[in-house]
């Protein structure tokens, strides 16, 4: 069976994921810098999503480079639900701030 690029396992995968990671950190530190956003309910709660999304990069990134490295646990049915739920929760978490518009908390009384 041939590997699809980009499958976990695999060396796109673990760029892929350490890309993500790299992006995902920037965008929370950049974030973070500016003080103010507090003032804004959806954009603190992006903030939020942006600080798990950011740990789940890096255990993902930790989990292709063994599977790389080590050429173990490449395709196990239990780590590919847990990466597939998991994902799936950091997806929807992410795109429920764009259904939200950014509203400073003094607009909402």
């Amino acid at each position: 069976m041939e590997a699809v690029p980009g499958a976990l396992g695999t060396s796109a995968s673990l760029a892929l994921r350490l890309g993500q990671t790299v992006f995902s950190a920037a965008s929370l530190l950049f974030m973070c810098l500016d003080v103010e956003f507090y003032s804004y309910t959806s954009f603190s709660y992006l903030v939020t999503v942006m600080g798990l999304v950011t740990p789940w990069s890096v255990s993902l990134a930790l989990v292709d480079a063994y599977s790389v490295f080590v050429k173990g646990l490449p395709r196990q049915p239990r780590v590919l639900l847990v990466v597939i739920v998991g994902d799936w929760v950091c997806y929807k978490a992410y795109y429920a701030y764009h259904h939200h518009g950014v509203i400073p908390y003094h607009n909402l009384m």
